[in-house]
């Protein structure tokens, strides 16, 4: 049996924190099957109920798998894959990890009538205006990522911010000025083609083809509080997805 130990937790904290420790002993350990539910839960210092719940979140991603008879095996080879889009992964923490210098800019801000997708998105009427955010992610001065974000002006309690306050990430203004909490989000990919204006801002050709994403940011009162639109080119990064598998 490894020596590695699974890092206790107290009480109080999140399923959140648990993730933490597990996916940190699952990325360390030499052993191919987690520990019982019994083991987790002196270790951890948590219930039998919340460490079910952490388990079922691993599995989801795709980092263990439960068989019956055999318990919950470790997929070594997910905790391999880097820059998994389905956990939601920081994007500026992956550059910054590889050695990148990372930073933000605000390229524009403005007010401006929502078009009849976006209205779609946000539960918006016809006519109603968003708040339009252009933003820049730079990789050592080069840009690797290109982002959108619309917010429905009807939510802002507050106009007083400006381009600064949105950098490096609109969250914390956004869920301040809107006085809610983004809680969820549902990612759409799609194919893109650069086109004039982010070819001259990813230095390609007008034709080079971009990864990107739609994103709708929900509340924990379930409302669409905002609707992001993401590119990327290859050159930074690369996305992986890893899907659990179940037969019956």
């Amino acid at each position: 049996m490894s020596n590695i130990q699974i890092k206790k937790v107290n009480k109080i904290t999140t399923v959140q924190k648990i993730l933490e420790s597990l996916r940190e002993f699952i990325k360390n350990t030499q052993n191919p099957i987690l520990p019982n539910e019994t083991e987790l839960s002196n270790q951890l210092g948590v219930s039998r109920l919340t460490v079910r719940e952490a388990v079922t979140v691993l599995e989801s991603e795709g980092l263990v798998s439960r068989i019956q008879g055999r318990g919950t095996l470790i997929n070594s080879f997910a905790t391999k894959l880097e820059n998994r889009i389905d956990l939601g992964g920081d994007i500026e923490s992956c550059l910054k990890d590889n050695g990148y210098l990372v930073y933000f800019r605000v390229l524009d801000f403005q007010f401006r009538k929502a078009d009849d997708m976006e209205s779609e998105k946000l539960n918006l009427d016809s006519g109603e205006s968003i708040l339009e955010v252009k933003k820049l992610l730079y990789a050592n001065h080069e840009v690797a990522a290109v982002y959108i974000d619309r917010i429905p002006e009807r939510l802002l309690k507050s106009k007083d911010f400006t381009g600064e306050d949105l950098e490096p990430t609109i969250f914390p203004t956004i869920e301040k000025l809107c006085e809610s909490v983004i809680t969820n989000e549902v990612l759409e990919m799609f194919p893109y083609i650069s086109g004039e204006e982010l070819g001259d801002l990813f230095k390609v050709s007008a034709s080079t083809p971009l990864l990107a994403f739609h994103v709708l940011e929900y509340t924990e009162k379930n409302i669409p509080l905002m609707f992001n639109t993401e590119y990327y080119t290859d050159k930074f990064i690369r996305f992986t997805l890893c899907r659990n598998i179940a037969y019956k």
